[in-house]
């Protein structure tokens, strides 16, 4: 019984070896073959070294598509060339005769030395060509989603293996591990054959740019197998049934070119939960339609997933929107989350892109720590900067250009900002210096240096018109970042709140403006008045806030007029770990505003910048500003008709506008 089971194995062995010959070597490589070793069985009938030169080539034919260590090939490389040896030791002989021959006692000629040395460097070179040649499969061409091709573009070659490695792929080690295993368990079957173990599908999943792309062309550059890249979209469209037509064909099409690594990039796309459809749920039949589709990826997946050579893989930045049966074990049987790279990592993809670019050396570590939180492909976009700044004066790239490029990257996107400076406004010299400080620590080197915690977030308090919304567009500015502002005027919902979040993550370093915090998270005092809708903002809100940290760079700045009406989560520490109040300026600062205000327009002889303060100080620099634009109306009243020049202020200019125009003074100067 045993000696049967053991005659079985052999025989399937067997079996399969010449399966994968077939697969592997073109048909006019093993009819070539067939007649060299027919030549070299009748030639050695003649001569030994003719038969070995015959078979040691037919052997080469036979072996040159298929995956096989450069040893193995070199061993059957010498056993063509041992016969070529052989004859030109003859033909060296005949050419050059020995000198005892002759009876001549002279020098090797020149002609010798370049015959045989010319000899001697064909051969070597012969040798480094055969151990460094990789097999890359039987080559055919692939068409996704066209339907059908005529007969001549099916006998066109087709190859496509990518120059990236897994030395272009910065870090992430234990996924390179996990990836790999699958691949050699697909590219070399035999060893997994008799414990029953295969395995095939990799679903990579996470968020945008953390290179899933890159890494499924560095695993089919690794291996050296074809790499086909799919986009989903080529399947969707034409008659009904043509799309599922097309996943087939493109599945056939990768068969037969193995080996090959087949990627599915967007899989959601066409992968998505499938709909429950009841008798008449559906009239249209797109559901109906979509359904199959899914279908149909999933047996197709089913039949080819245990091929040789054969190696799925598929990306998504939507794992919670594909469908559960589509990525269960035994179709996908490992799921890789690519993440946002940590500091090591970011490192590690910032060496792997420069590695292969002319440039000086330097430390990479501050950089590293400098981008936290950024993407694999934001990191890219970064180095590609520093090399076109370089590229530009044709020289190498140096820290300089690093540092250049990271100084211009990010903090662009500010589709609401009104851009402030310190000249623009009017603030307490201690409020100044509050803001001034905390701007300069925002840089994440200066509060390394000084060893302070990096700031989250910023609450500022106070009346109505104090500046608290140029405030926080003052900050965006000096700081360069990205700006994104929500107010109650918005209807914010969770889903918006969720995607300004994200946006503000992608784009950092970034600011996250919420006006009026009071009325979008309220709580305290406004407990009671919550509504369903309004809770749930707030939930949404905390939850979002708690997931950033100082790596996101996003900072968080919120105004408010009544503090004690915000819910009291969203005053803790580590969300808004700053809380300034802005109220009225002092006197100096009156008198700036009053100026400012007033431009080229004079007072009235007998009134001076100090009067109008003693009497409109306590009034917000919104109010002010109101009040004197409106003075100046009044005294274009007082003007003649074909006057060029608005006359001079006179104080009750400015009694006419107080009455026109409600001002609130705050309760310190009643």
């Amino acid at each position: 019984m045993g000696s049967g089971n053991q005659s079985s194995e052999v025989a399937n062995s067997l079996a399969s070896t010449l399966k994968r010959l077939r697969e592997h070597v073109p048909a006019d490589h093993i009819t070539i073959g067939i007649l060299v070793f027919l030549f070299g069985f009748f030639g050695s009938q003649i001569s030994m070294a003719m038969g070995m030169f015959a078979f040691g080539f037919g052997l080469l034919l036979f072996t040159w598509h298929m995956r096989m260590r450069g040893a193995f090939r070199a061993l059957i490389y010498f056993v063509a060339v041992i016969p070529v040896l052989y004859w030109f030791d003859k033909a060296g002989v005949f050419l050059f005769p020995p000198a005892h021959a002759t009876g001549t006692h002279s020098q090797v000629s020149t002609a010798e030395l370049l015959f045989r040395y010319g000899f001697a460097a064909a051969a070597v070179l012969g040798l480094v060509i055969v151990v460094r040649h990789r097999g890359s499969g039987r080559p055919r061409p692939i068409f996704a989603g066209t339907g059908s091709r005529s007969a001549t573009a099916a006998q066109q070659t087709w190859s496509n293996i990518p120059k990236e490695t897994f030395q272009d792929v910065g870090g992430m080690e234990g996924e390179k591990r996990r990836i790999a295993a699958i691949v050699n368990n697909r590219l070399h079957p035999e060893k997994a054959v008799k414990h029953g173990v295969v395995q095939n599908g990799i679903l990579l999943y996470g968020p945008r740019g953390t290179g899933k792309t890159f890494i499924a062309r560095a695993t089919a550059g690794e291996f050296k197998i074809n790499f086909w890249y799919i986009n989903p979209n080529t399947f969707v469209g034409g008659p009904i049934g043509n799309s599922e037509a097309n996943i087939r064909e493109a599945f056939q099409r990768a068969f037969q070119n193995r080996p090959i690594l087949l990627f599915i990039d967007e899989v959601d796309s066409i992968g998505t939960q499938r709909q429950q459809l009841g008798r008449d749920d559906d009239r249209g039949g797109a559901a109906r339609a979509y359904n199959a589709i899914v279908t149909e990826l999933m047996q197709c997946i089913d039949r080819y997933r245990a091929e040789d050579g054969l190696i799925i893989m598929a990306a998504t930045n939507f794992y919670d929107g594909l469908d559960e049966a589509l990525i269960r074990e035994m179709r996908f049987d490992e799921k890789i989350r690519i993440d946002l790279p940590d500091e090591s990592a970011r490192l590690d993809i910032l060496k792997a892109q420069l590695s292969k670019r002319p440039r000086k050396p330097f430390a990479l570590d501050t950089f590293a720590k400098r981008t936290p939180g950024w993407s694999a492909a934001k990191l890219t976009n970064l180095v590609n900067k520093a090399a076109g700044l370089a590229a530009a004066e044709d020289r190498q790239i140096e820290e300089k250009d690093l540092r250049r490029a990271l100084e211009e990257t990010g903090g662009a996107d500010r589709p609401t900002i009104k851009p402030v400076t310190w000249d623009d406004l009017v603030l307490p010299a201690r409020v100044e210096k509050d803001l001034r400080q905390l701007i300069w620590l925002m840089d994440r080197s200066n509060a390394e240096q000084m060893q302070v915690p990096v700031p989250t977030g910023l609450l500022l308090i106070g009346p109505p018109g104090t500046g608290k919304t140029s405030v926080a567009q003052l900050i965006a500015t000096q700081t360069k970042r990205s700006f994104y502002s929500i107010t109650p005027a918005d209807a914010p919902t969770p889903q918006k709140l969720e995607q300004i979040f994200a946006r503000a993550r992608e784009n950092s370093p970034s600011i996250v403006f919420i006006d009026e915090i009071d009325g979008i998270l309220p709580g305290g005092n406004n407990s009671r008045f919550v509504t369903q809708h309004q809770q749930q903002i707030v939930e949404q809100a905390l939850m979002l806030m708690s997931q950033l940290d100082p790596g996101n760079q996003v900072f968080l700045i919120g105004t408010t007029n009544h503090i004690d009406c915000i819910d009291p989560r969203v005053l803790r520490g580590g969300r808004f770990s700053e809380k300034i109040e802005i109220g009225t300026p002092d006197d100096a600062g009156y008198l700036r505003l009053i100026q400012k205000y007033l431009g080229p327009i004079a007072l009235a002889e007998g009134l001076t910048l100090e009067d109008v303060l003693e009497r409109l100080r306590g009034i917000s620099p919104a109010d002010l500003e109101a009040l004197v634009n409106t003075a100046k109306r009044m005294a274009l009243n007082r003007a003649e008709n074909n006057a060029e020049r608005l006359p001079p202020l006179i104080w009750e200019d400015f009694q006419e506008a107080l009455k026109r125009n409600r001002v609130h003074f705050s309760d310190l100067y009643r």
